[in-house]
């Protein structure tokens, strides 16, 4: 049982009814991470600092000690306590972990400080709040942060998917999740597509679109001893994405609601998942 859950069977057992505003959530996790990343400048390089400063396009300003002995950057740092808006809040976030953090040793009995403890630490911190977000590591070293649907399908269903996509099927469904946390619906369907359509190339070795790779599916399916009634499950499922796909995000032209979004991203991990296996 983590803390969240202890705290919140606790204020079941003593009748605490009060939840927390988005706002207050929000404020609270923004202090977590300030908590966190409090020496995140003096952590990351200084061609670090200065495309960080490029990115926003911000003056890069280094405090002194006025002998031009030392000097130190606060650019990271104000700009998160500065930050008011959420979702800016966590692109910022992914923006801080894309940067060449260097670390740093604890010493004197002080624990070692670098990218994966800090990203821990942030995880923690997601852990305690109240919020809409979710983070994963993508093709063992990228980072990204996208809003979380319930926990243990983000677990199966999401993040487990990049453990087995190949490169080009793993990047489309990465940039789904990055559409579908800016909202763009349709752009996440379509990356959705891309990502179906690069993972069929790969697993049966050809450059077919993805209608002729669903047609391929049936004979692949029934030699690799898959139920009959699963098998017709699969292939439906196939044939709806595929028609779906084409009539609302390949021309960009379609209607798509961030639930429709929601459901297409864990039908679309939940199908790969399982042609992974029996492909």
């Amino acid at each position: 049982m983590n803390i969240k859950d202890k705290l919140k069977q606790f204020n079941q057992r003593w009748g605490i009814l009060k939840e927390e505003s988005p706002k207050e959530a929000f404020g609270k996790f923004k202090t977590r991470i300030l908590n966190v990343l409090k020496d995140i400048d003096s952590l990351v390089s200084e061609d670090g600092i200065g495309l960080f400063c490029q990115i926003y396009g911000i003056p890069e300003k280094w405090e002194s000690d006025g002998y031009g002995m030392n000097r130190w950057s606060k650019n990271i740092i104000n700009r998160l306590v500065n930050e008011q808006d959420e979702i800016e809040f966590y692109k910022l976030l992914e923006i801080i972990f894309a940067l060449p953090i260097n670390g740093r040793s604890g010493g004197y009995g002080m624990p070692d400080i670098d990218i994966d403890s800090l990203y821990r630490d942030v995880r923690t911190a997601i852990d305690l709040s109240n919020i809409n977000l979710a983070t994963s590591i993508v093709d063992g070293k990228e980072i990204i942060f996208y809003q979380k649907g319930e926990c243990v399908l983000d677990q199966e269903l999401v993040d487990n998917v990049f453990s087995f996509l190949d490169k080009k099927s793993g990047e489309h469904f990465k940039n789904a999740l990055k559409f579908y946390q800016s909202k763009n619906n349709i752009k996440s369907a379509e990356s959705l597509r891309r990502s179906l359509e690069e993972f069929f190339h790969n697993k049966l070795k050809n450059d077919s679109v993805l209608a002729n790779n669903v047609a391929q599916l049936k004979d692949k399916l029934k030699k690799g001893g898959s139920d009959p009634q699963v098998r017709n499950i699969i292939l439906q499922a196939c044939n709806y994405l595929e028609q779906y796909f084409n009539e609302n995000s390949k021309h960009h032209d379609g209607e798509i609601d961030e639930a429709e979004n929601e459901f297409l991203i864990y039908q679309t991990g939940v199908l790969m998942r399982y042609l992974y296996k029996m492909l």
